[in-house]
């Protein structure tokens, strides 16, 4: 269904990037407000001596690689999820683009966490401009998978939720 579907272009990767970012800082946010409530619990509960902090954010600020850590796994964990679930982020859904191996199927879970690795934070799409004209970004070559452009129509038949069930 997706072998005859172009190739996403730079412009519109960088575009739903854009969308992508923005959702991975509400998450992010969410992330580290649960963190903060963990901590605050443990301490409350006697499991976590806080002494010698002014607060549970100083205490999560000293200890901060951490927390950087734990935040870097929400954020593979958001792309891995998305792309093997439905093949799509959200930012993805919004421009109509779509991740898929050469056949067409969706990413194994362990195949998109190599991917996000691969992708050096964006800077594997780059790529595209090195290898101008095969339409593919260096996580994309070095996985076997590629990004295309679905057509409205194609859009409107993929059900997102649907999928990431």
């Amino acid at each position: 269904m997706y072998q005859s579907a172009p190739r996403a272009p730079l412009w519109r990767r960088l575009a739903a990037m854009m969308y992508d970012v923005m959702a991975l800082i509400a998450l992010m946010m969410l992330a580290m407000g649960l963190a903060l409530m963990v901590v605050k619990g443990l301490q409350i509960a006697g499991v976590l001596a806080t002494e010698g902090y002014i607060d549970t954010a100083d205490y999560v600020q000293k200890h901060a690689i951490w927390f950087q850590l734990y935040l870097i796994v929400g954020i593979f964990s958001f792309y891995v999820y998305f792309w093997s679930k439905a093949g799509q982020t959200l930012g993805m859904r919004a421009w109509r683009l779509l991740l898929v191996n050469q056949d067409g199927t969706l990413l194994k879970p362990s195949k998109a966490l190599l991917r996000s690795l691969l992708a050096l934070a964006g800077l594997g799409n780059l790529w595209i401009i090195i290898r101008f004209g095969k339409g593919l970004a260096l996580q994309d070559q070095l996985t076997d998978s590629q990004m295309i452009v679905l057509t409205k129509e194609q859009s409107s038949l993929r059900n997102l939720h649907k999928e990431a069930r």
